[in-house]
Parts: structure tokens; C-alpha cells; sequence
């Protein structure tokens, strides 16, 4: 009976994966979210269901995270954000976090089981990937989502000083938007824009069902032309662009809450 863990279950790749996974009747499911009432409004039908654990609190509580991911096969790391807040360090507080608290299990269970780590992050921390595309199109995106990126990239930076003992799969898809489920591929050698939350979910969890992906950048990729283009994009990157050139803007417009 596979178990497996969510960090992060409300976001939109986290929660696309929990809906997948509660199919399987087999699967045992631990959840980890800041806000359980938030979980439930967006799935009600959890709280019933035995499948799922629910794990709440800080997410630098490595105890609770230790419990959260104590005995599991592997482990989605979906904590994100898409908004170019500066100096924005939710990528690197998890990584540290997860790695900490698989030191406590280590520590006190030596024989312990160590979970793969299905780790997301962005086919543009990885020039594999973002060189294919062409140079003004990349600076573009890295210069909106500059803070972003770079935490996501200091983070993988921190968890490959673990390769020793840690399995970690570097999750790297190209830009996401909200679709259903299209059909998706997995690349070591592209990227593909756009690509639906729940077909990167199916993704995800295909790489934890295979193995054999560890250390490896891995690109989920659609299969299909039709998913949804998300128009929203050229005004987050506008937003992006602002905060990355006048990263005051981002306290001025949390403040007249424009955000």
C-alpha cells in the first residue's frame, strides 16, 4: 500500500495531485497544509476520508513535518509562489525544512525508510531547458519572476549539498495555467509551454510510480495543442517586471491592497 506525502495541498499543483491520488483507494495520502479549514473548503469530502492524514501547522515545525513524512514512499513538494515578491524565500524554507526533518527520522530511526523527494520547480532555473527558447523570451521571464526563480534555485542549490543520502527528482515544466487534464509526457530533453496544473500533477505522481528519475531534471510536458492559454500572463510578468526594476512597488501596493 503506497504512502505518500503533500506539502503544500492548497496550491493548485498540490491540491490537482491529492485529487489523483484519493482515486486510488490504495493509496494512503499525508497531507501537510498551513490552514485545514482552507483545505476543506476547497475539498470537503477529505475530512472523510480515511485515505488522507492531515498534517497542520508551520512549515518550519520540522517535527510536524517529520510526522508528515515519517514512513512514505515519496513525497510531492508543491510549495510555491507565483507572485515576485523580493526577497521571497518559501522555496528554500521548504527544502530546509524537508531535509531537516528527514535528518530527524534518520537520526532516531537509523534503519528508517528515506522517501524520494518529487521536488517542483521551473524549467527556467535550468538552461537544459530555457536555452531552447529564444533569448528575450527567457530574460523576459526571468526578469518577472526573478525572485522566484532565484529562490527556487538557491533551494536546489541546498538540497544537492544532501545528494549523498537524499533522493530528490527535479520537477522542471515550462509555464502552467489552470486546464484539465489533456494527456502529458515526461522529457529530460524539452519543455513545453503551456501546460495544465493537473496534467503536471499526473506528471508528477507518473515519476514517483516509475522511479529511476533521481537527480534527474525532469520536464512534464502536454501531449495535446488544445490546453488553455492562460491570458493573465502578460499582467503578472507587467507586475513581475515592476517589483523586479522598483522592488519598493510590492510594499506600496500590498499596502493599498492592489495585490
Amino acid at each position: 500500500m503506497p504512502i505518500y506525502a503533500v506539502l503544500g495541498a492548497t496550491g493548485a499543483t498540490g491540491s490537482n495531485i491529492l485529487k489523483l491520488l484519493t482515486k486510488n483507494p490504495s493509496n494512503i495520502i499525508n497531507v501537510y497544509v498551513r490552514s485545514k479549514p482552507k483545505l476543506l473548503a476547497q475539498a470537503p469530502d477529505i475530512a472523510s476520508n480515511k485515505q488522507v492524514r492531515i498534517f497542520t501547522g508551520n512549515l518550519t515545525d520540522t517535527s510536524l513535518i517529520a510526522s508528515c513524512l515519517r514512513d512514505t514512499d515519496a513525497v510531492f513538494s508543491t510549495v510555491a509562489s507565483n507572485d515576485n515578491m523580493p526577497g521571497t524565500h518559501i522555496a528554500q524554507d521548504t527544502a530546509h525544512s524537508v531535509v531537516v526533518a528527514l535528518m530527524e527520522i534518520r537520526m532516531t530511526e537509523p534503519d528508517a525508510k528515506i522517501p524520494t523527494i518529487v521536488w517542483l520547480s521551473s524549467a527556467s532555473v535550468n538552461p537544459h531547458f530555457y536555452d531552447q527558447a529564444p533569448a528575450f523570451v527567457h530574460w523576459l521571464l526571468a526578469t518577472s519572476f526573478s525572485y522566484v526563480y532565484t529562490d527556487l534555485a538557491h533551494a536546489e542549490k541546498y538540497l544537492k549539498l544532501h545528494q549523498r543520502w537524499l533522493k530528490v527528482v527535479l520537477i522542471q515544466p515550462g509555464g502552467l495555467v489552470e486546464d484539465k487534464q489533456h494527456g502529458h509526457a515526461l522529457s529530460l530533453e524539452k519543455e513545453k509551454t503551456f501546460l495544465s496544473y493537473a496534467d503536471l500533477a499526473a506528471g508528477m505522481i507518473e515519476v514517483a510510480e516509475r522511479g529511476g528519475y533521481d537527480w534527474q531534471a525532469v520536464a512534464v510536458v502536454p501531449t495535446t495543442n488544445d490546453t488553455a492559454i492562460e491570458w493573465r500572463v502578460p499582467g503578472r510578468m507587467l507586475k513581475g517586471l515592476t517589483f523586479h526594476f522598483a522592488p519598493w512597488m510590492y510594499s506600496l501596493t500590498k499596502a493599498l491592497h492592489l495585490q
